[in-house]
């Protein structure tokens, strides 16, 4: 080993011990760094480091924020709670999957199959769970989400000057090679999605809010992913059910007209092409029915590689692949479907644990009213809908961690009440005075 190659060596390692400090005494900018990983393109395209995988910038930055969370783990063990027995058991199903797969089809293979919406997932879940996230931390951790979005939303804004809108069916030709016309990926445009949301539960900012959560759901959609529409609709559903503070029951009737009239509106402009060529790439993204017949044609080959018993509990190994014949072609792209993902890779059981760790994490959540609940669990539901077309990445086990590590910390704490929750009569109640004790005469 040339010297040269030591003293990179030794660097490199001296940056990762860094990172893993960095990750451990501040988690809010250690996720400052993982979203702005995920938005630099090289951080998960580049090898440059390959020991017997190829690692990526992206996936030594998880590693950093592994090792922090098993620093965390053995300096504050959390009690035990059927949240992190749920995490273990899907951990204990994805190794098992994954030496399968390793012995099977080598490690190279298993470990990018592996890679992102396992390790990357659940690895980062368990990171903002040892984390010990709390309201404070999660305050943060909102103004990063939101940073990140905004950064988002002039990448689009950056490409759409160059290329221009674009559709959900078109492409456009870069550097003479056919290219996605949409400017950011539907993960992407998730993470804008979900810091429109949070700023809609801030309610300290009053109505100066909305000068941001506007142009951030105009991205929205404008990025014309159909799933992270819904995706949208159902988090906006659920705010206008439950937030904005102790709204009585007729200002939250008047949110949902005011919402529905915007809805109609919208379509009604779209429709009869008062929007010109944008209405019309807006229409042709909405109407687009052959994505998901081709997505649901994929869904069902893929179930029928499941073969016997055995595959159906434990799933088939990390490294198999995904291929099925569709339209008489061979295609091998994931699922886009992440409960189906997880059925094939570690099984019926796999796929129950993660609903379940879902369900108990936002009952935890609930139990315990803050200002952090409902926008979580708003997040969650959000979550839960994407995943029916596409596979988790990295920032989503965040708010998954996040979710889990709030459910830890137990039931209602009186010092801290909902500020949304209207305060009982009797809390601010006058106390009458006293009658007057009568004077004896002397």
């Amino acid at each position: 080993m040339t010297p040269s190659l030591l003293l990179f060596a030794g660097t490199g390692l001296l940056v990762l011990g860094a990172l893993t400090v960095l990750f451990v005494r501040a988690p809010a900018t250690g996720v400052a760094i993982l979203l702005g990983a995920g938005m630099w393109p090289a951080a998960h395209s580049t090898t440059v480091v390959h020991l017997g995988v190829s690692l990526t910038p992206q996936d030594l930055l998880v590693c950093c924020a592994l090792a922090a969370t098993a620093v965390r783990l053995v300096r504050h063990p959390p009690r035990p709670h059927l949240v992190l027995l749920l995490l273990g058991f899907i951990l204990l199903l994805t190794a098992f999957s994954f030496l399968t797969g390793a012995a099977l089809f080598g490690p190279q293979a298993a470990g990018n199959d592996l890679r992102v919406p396992f390790l990357y997932v659940f690895g980062l879940a368990l990171y903002g769970i040892s984390s010990g996230f709390d309201e404070r931390l999660v305050r943060r951790l909102c103004v990063v989400w939101v940073a990140a979005a905004c950064v988002e939303m002039l990448r689009a804004a950056a490409w759409w000057a160059r290329h221009g809108i674009g559709s959900a069916v078109g492409q456009v030709v870069i550097d003479g090679v056919p290219s996605e016309s949409r400017a950011l990926s539907a993960p992407e445009a998730l993470v804008i999605a979900q810091a429109a949301v949070i700023l809609l539960y801030t309610t300290r900012l009053g109505a100066r809010r909305h000068l941001l959560t506007a142009p951030l759901l105009l991205t929205v959609v404008l990025l014309q992913h159909r799933t992270v529409w819904l995706v949208t609709a159902v988090m906006l559903a659920c705010w206008l059910c439950t937030g904005g503070g102790p709204a009585r029951a007729g200002r939250r009737g008047l949110r949902l007209w005011l919402a529905a009239a915007g809805l109609c509106t919208g379509l009604y402009a779209v429709t009869t092409g008062l929007l010109g060529r944008y209405g019309t790439d807006l229409a042709v993204s909405a109407s687009d029915s052959g994505t998901l017949s081709w997505r649901t044609a994929g869904w069902y080959e893929l179930l029928g590689t499941l073969d016997g018993p055995g595959e159906w509990l434990t799933g088939r190994p990390f490294g198999s692949g995904f291929e099925r014949l569709l339209d008489g072609a061979l295609v091998g792209v994931s699922p886009h479907n992440y409960y189906l993902h997880l059925l094939l890779r570690i099984g019926v059981p796999g796929v129950l644990a993660f609903v379940a760790l879902y369900a108990t994490a936002v009952r935890g959540v609930l139990r315990r009213p803050g200002p952090a609940s409902r926008p979580l669990v708003t997040l969650a539901c959000g979550q839960l809908v994407f995943a029916m077309t596409y596979q988790f990445f990295p920032e989503q086990g965040l708010v998954v961690g996040v979710l889990c590590a709030l459910a830890l910390r137990g039931g209602p704490d009186p010092a801290q009440p909902d500020p949304a929750q209207p305060v009982p009569a009797s809390a601010t109640a006058v106390p009458r005075p006293l009658p007057a004790l009568p004077v004896p005469h002397s």
